[in-house]
């Protein structure tokens, strides 16, 4: 990489030479009220949307439309195996071994379900720590599951 340079048109020289710029083209960008595309930076948020998310999504809702429940086993993406299609490619995002990851569920459930497992208060063990703006759903995940243990 250069070395870093002030100024817009060092911007514009890497955004020429960047290897990932083709990928742009594949997302949908919002824009201000004036056409211009908008800076989309936020942490709480799916991201932009890639435009081939409406193909994927109404693949699913034709198969829960036409089989109901049996999407699960025989949509074209049954879905009961979901979770094996993205193993390999989350292991390799997170650095671990296939068996060592599996893709479930939300933030949420798996808050729920990791306490239910794991958190065993004591007298002296008792405290759960979580960030002060944490997502409401989570900050009500941990705040039930300290009502449930008592």
């Amino acid at each position: 990489m250069s070395q870093y340079k002030d100024g817009l048109d060092f911007a514009k020289e890497l955004d020429q030479n960047d290897a990932l710029a083709s990928f742009r083209n594949q997302f949908h960008i919002p824009k201000d009220k004036n056409g211009n595309d908008l800076i989309y930076f936020c942490g709480n948020s799916l991201g932009l949307q890639p435009k081939n998310t409406k193909s994927y999504i109404d693949q699913e809702l034709t198969d829960w439309a036409n089989l109901g429940v049996e999407g699960h086993t025989e949509g074209k993406n049954p879905w009961l195996h979901y979770h094996e299609f993205l193993t390999e490619t989350m292991a390799n995002v997170v650095g671990a071994k296939n068996n060592e990851v599996v893709v479930m569920n939300s933030l949420t459930a798996n808050l729920h379900f990791m306490m239910v497992s794991f958190y065993q208060p004591t007298p002296k063990r008792y405290k759960i720590v979580i960030e002060a703006d944490a997502l409401p759903s989570d900050k009500y995940a941990v705040e039930s599951q300290l009502r449930h243990h008592g």
